[in-house]
């Protein structure tokens, strides 16, 4: 992977991290089972998803040491792009007190909307996530920002997820200059998490 692209992925995982607060990591390595003919189905104790068979699963075990523990999971786009590898992270933090999702889902944005630059949030829908055998009410929310004024716009697809006293952050990160087919496959993955 250049240098470039690297740092930009290490940036988005990092900045989305900071921003969550502290948690705890999870050392439950997936599964990765056939899906059908153009995916694969990652499988682990808490969660599952759906991603392009050709996409690269990164493990905890393979994070370098500038990937904070919070991070559960990492799945990136294979065709590496200089500029930025289109790629989705998913955030584990234990919480505190229990809350609903969606207020936790709000908390995120609002930390969000202060700690990037040129935030600009262009989208938020409802929609329904399943956690365990329920379909809870959630959010789909695409933005973008910067960490820095010297850093590259990003654009970010993130949804959120409470179960007991554990919060799931599932954020897509993209160039702006990313073309459809790589949008449509990290707002897919995005959409596909589910919480058993």
């Amino acid at each position: 992977m250049q240098t470039t692209t690297k740092k930009l992925l290490t940036f988005s995982i990092i900045t989305l991290t900071a921003l969550s607060l502290a948690g705890c990591g999870n050392s439950n390595a997936p599964k990765v089972a056939p899906g059908d003919s153009q995916s694969r189905i990652i499988d682990n104790p808490e969660f599952t998803m759906t991603i392009p068979k050709e996409w690269d699963v990164i493990e905890s075990k393979d994070f370098t040491s500038d990937v904070p523990p919070e991070t559960a999971l990492v799945v990136r786009n294979n065709v590496k792009n200089e500029d930025f590898t289109a790629n989705v992270n998913i955030i584990r933090r234990n919480l505190q007190n229990t809350q609903v999702t969606l207020d936790y889902a709000k908390e995120v944005i609002n930390r969000q909307k202060s700690g990037l630059i040129n935030y600009k949030e262009s989208k938020r829908d409802s929609d329904k996530l399943t956690i365990g055998t329920t379909q809870t009410d959630d959010y789909l929310v695409s933005f973008e920002g910067k960490k820095d004024a010297s850093s590259d716009l990003i654009e970010f697809y993130q949804t959120y997820a409470v179960k007991g006293n554990f919060a799931y952050i599932i954020t897509g990160s993209y160039s702006p200059k990313e073309t459809g087919d790589n949008i449509n496959a990290v707002q897919a993955i995005v959409k596909s998490f589910a919480v058993k």
